[in-house]
């Protein structure tokens, strides 16, 4: 369960700072596995399946985190040097260690 909700919200990570509606992430991890989320900046949760989460985003650190029963869970995206767009990639590397590539899948405002 760490690993699935650390690796979904790296992802939102490189996109977290442009959005003003929702936005769609596939987190593909190192192991091959995708998880597809949805970050919702008006109220600070993002959905995957029948999962809702709150996240927080640290602009400075490019950290990304999560609020679950298990603790915080983090991860950090690559700075990338470009504006979020759909089909726009990053990696991330969590608390953890593990680590994988994130796609934006949709953006709207």
């Amino acid at each position: 369960m760490k690993r699935f909700l650390t690796a979904a919200f790296v992802a939102g990570l490189c996109a977290a700072p442009a959005l003003a509606g929702t936005m769609t992430l596939s987190f593909a991890n190192e192991d091959g596995e995708t998880q597809v989320w949805t970050l919702n900046d008006a109220d600070g949760t993002a959905t995957s399946g029948e999962l809702t989460v709150p996240y927080t985003w640290n602009e400075e650190t490019r950290e990304l985190c999560a609020k679950t029963d298990d603790g915080d869970l983090c991860a950090t995206i690559e700075d990338t040097g470009k504006e979020p767009e759909v089909g726009g990639t990053a990696t991330y590397t969590t608390s953890t260690g593990e680590s994988g590539t994130v796609t934006i899948m949709a953006m709207s405002e």
